[in-house]
């Protein structure tokens, strides 16, 4: 019996001091020259995930495995953080009860918040708003921390997708879907198999030799999807729209931001209308976690949260700690291990893009859902550097020929949170999912990508490293709201409705200009409607129907006002506006103008 004790005290020192090799740092290196970044992309490290400039500095969260091989490129570098696990704990436990007291209280609050509108505005949507702040969005009664650090645990992100069901149930809503596998095939994860591998198909895993308190089955990739009428609508009846996370397991706000945003839009289906008109002619899919083994390997090598696991879980890859598996946000089959920079063919790499593209299940089961689908628009969130980029993979000497399109809408996202955006604002880098959505002219392997087109970004979020302070999770998911919806409205029927006339009107007969501006990637015809209010008009012609208009495209349609002749000077004029889609109103004000407005001016 002491010899058997003595053996286990054995092992755990053995997995311990494994587990302690595997640990991470944050970095500052000093004003690096270009030729140094150079160095660092080739060596397969990440620029863009856990990383970000002070000032002419960069500053960035690496392994020792990361660490050393900059010593062997003499690569100066100061630590700023010896231990970011520990720091990202510490930090958390201090911070976790004061987090979740400001939730509540701000849950409570909003019990009692009437929803600040625009006192003209009857059904407004977030592409109109042009308010001096952003829209002040209400806190989710349903929305709660993990138990780890602020962060879900897998289990308790299922748990989530399962609430959110029975909440849409409960309430006669209708509207998200049973959580399912994202595989048409059933395909799952490759689990957490101990080295040991025994067999592997194509396909997957299929036999593991293993044992040990950190080894579980395979695991399925969960999507669920919103849509007004689910139980009855079937797929691909209404424009649809993606949104992952967690591709790399240990960015927190990636995950906690888009469970934010599936419940703020079901929570508020029912009183607003332009959340209702959203979800009703749009089909919304999340994946929540692309990567459960990792967001799995994080909780088990560090429970209380800081977990700094990005890969998957790939077998005899990087070692038995936080080096294993492949990333991910690499494996994609579009520029991959292109022009050998911004990933690594090392296994032990952060950026390790596996053996070959798609090598990974998690992979195969995105590119599965994807392609099954017609998918108009698209977000992967990451964390943390506050900045949308958008293909190819920040190479200048490429261009998707979509540019227009991608500012246009990055433009949208960042309005008010000032992330950046653009195409060359991160280093170089290669298999990103975005890239192969959009694809294009065949890439180093012949590969044209997805073959549908489909814009797609990675906004990096949060600022504050991996595991934010708990308290600022919501802070950060609040900035990502019009990113989410923006992807929404970008990739529907959407239009946005520009008034063009001015506030005084001089004649009883007058024209009232609007422009019509199409930014959604899913085609239709658009309506402007103008209905009189004040009793001094006595008619207003129809504006025509816009048809065929092309993304981005702006035309401007008038209709003609008839006035009382009768109507006095500074008498006000109020009529209603609605712009209309395929399927309906999409957005509706009521304007006010002045007849033959006196001009004063205060001494």
């Amino acid at each position: 019996m002491r010899k058997i004790t003595n053996l286990i005290l054995l092992l755990l020192i053995v997995v311990q001091t494994t587990f302690a090799q595997d640990k991470q740092s944050r970095i500052k290196i000093n004003n690096p020259s270009q030729r140094h970044v150079n160095t660092i992309a080739s060596l397969g490290i990440d620029l863009s995930c856990g990383s970000k400039h002070d000032g002419e500095d960069l500053i960035i969260e690496l392994s020792e495995t990361e660490i050393n091989s900059l010593r062997e490129n003499n690569i100066s570098f100061n630590i700023e953080i010896d231990d970011v696990t520990q720091f990202y704990v510490d930090r958390a436990s201090r911070d976790l009860p004061k987090a979740k007291a400001q939730l509540n209280a701000a849950k409570a609050s909003a019990l009692n918040f009437s929803q600040r509108s625009i006192s003209s505005v009857l059904q407004d949507n977030i592409i109109q708003y042009n308010g001096c702040d952003e829209i002040d969005f209400v806190e989710p009664q349903n929305f709660n921390l993990g138990s780890m650090s602020g962060c879900l645990t897998f289990q308790e992100m299922k748990n989530e997708l399962d609430d959110m069901r029975t909440f849409s149930q409960s309430n006669g809503l209708d509207i998200v879907s049973v959580k399912a596998n994202a595989s048409s095939t059933g395909q799952q994860t490759w689990g957490n198999p101990s080295n040991n591998f025994i067999n592997q198909q194509n396909n997957g895993p299929t036999t593991y030799s293993g044992e040990g308190p950190t080894r579980w089955n395979p695991e399925t990739v969960w999507y669920v999807r919103i849509t007004g009428d689910e139980s009855t609508s079937s797929e691909g009846s209404k424009p649809q729209m993606l949104f992952t996370s967690m591709i790399h397991s240990r960015e927190v706000s990636a995950l906690m931001n888009n469970i934010y945003f599936m419940w703020y839009i079901i929570e508020n289906y029912d009183t607003d209308p332009a959340i209702k008109e959203l979800v009703d002619h749009n089909e919304l899919y999340f994946v929540p976690v692309v990567n459960p083994d990792g967001l799995r390997w994080n909780e088990t090598l560090s429970p209380s949260g800081g977990g700094t696991q990005r890969k998957n879980l790939r077998p005899n890859t990087g070692g038995t700690g936080y080096n294993r598996g492949v990333d991910l946000n690499r494996n994609f089959d579009y520029f991959w291990a292109y022009n050998n920079m911004g990933s690594s063919g090392n296994d032990s790499g952060g950026t390790y893009r596996g053996p070959s593209p798609e090598s990974e299940p998690e992979t195969q089961i995105m590119v599965d859902f994807i392609t099954s689908r017609n998918i108009q628009s698209a977000v992967w969130n990451h964390s943390y550097a506050n900045s949308v980029p958008h293909p190819y993979g920040g190479v200048p000497s490429l261009s998707s020929g979509r540019e227009d399109e991608y500012y246009k809408w990055h433009e949208e996202m960042t309005r008010y949170n000032r992330y950046l955006y653009g195409a060359t604002i991160f280093y170089e880098s290669n298999g990103l999912p975005d890239d192969w959505m959009m694809g294009g002219n065949p890439d180093n392997n012949g590969s044209i990508g997805s073959g549908q087109a489909i814009i797609a970004t990675t906004p990096e979020h949060g600022g504050q490293g991996f595991w934010p302070t708990p308290s600022n999770i919501v802070p950060i998911a609040k900035q990502s709201m019009r990113i989410s919806l923006g992807t929404a409205y970008y990739g529907g029927k959407y239009a946005k409705l520009h008034d063009l006339t001015q506030s005084n009107i001089t004649s009883t007969t007058a024209n009232l200009d609007f422009g019509i501006e199409r930014i959604g990637q899913t085609a239709s015809d658009f309506t402007v409607t103008v209905t009189p209010i004040s009793a001094n008009i006595n008619s207003i012609t129809s504006a025509s129907t816009e048809t065929g208009m092309v993304v981005l495209s702006q035309r401007m349609v008038t209709a003609t006002l008839n006035l009382n002749p009768s109507i006095g000077a500074n008498e006000k004029i109020e009529y209603n506006v609605k712009l209309s889609n395929d399927d309906g109103i999409i957005y509706e004000a009521n304007y006010e103008k002045f007849y033959q407005p006196t001009a004063t001016v205060n001494p």
